[in-house]
């Protein structure tokens, strides 16, 4: 099975030596050292943003609350105000048409003074 080549250029020349050197103290090839490296940096990395992701959900969540909670409020002092307004459809009472009017149904709702 072929493997992935990832081609490491090091901008510091004394990483790449020390790099040599660990690896050859551990008895392990560069490549080894680095991908465990690798996989160390991602898995702290990783937990790091778990952690951060966390926290920002739980900042968006008592946010949420505290938004609902303020908009429940608001609306509550909305309808309880708006109750004490004049009735916006005030009932009018409708006259009946007169026996001589042939169409009794628009009379009724015709606006007279």
């Amino acid at each position: 099975m072929a493997r992935s080549v990832f081609p490491l250029r090091f901008r510091q020349d004394h990483v790449r030596e020390l790099v040599r050197v660990i690896a050859e103290r551990d008895g392990i090839s560069q490549n080894e050292l680095l991908e465990q490296a690798a996989e160390h940096e991602v898995i702290a990395r990783g937990a790091l943003l778990a952690d951060d992701l966390e926290t920002a959900a739980a900042q968006l969540r008592m946010i949420t609350a505290s938004a609902y909670s303020a908009l429940v409020d608001a609306s509550v002092a909305g309808f309880a105000e708006g109750e004490g307004n004049v009735e916006p459809l005030r009932p009018r009472r409708i006259s009946r048409p007169r026996p001589s009017d042939t169409i009794g149904a628009i009379a009724a709702f015709e606006h007279r003074d």
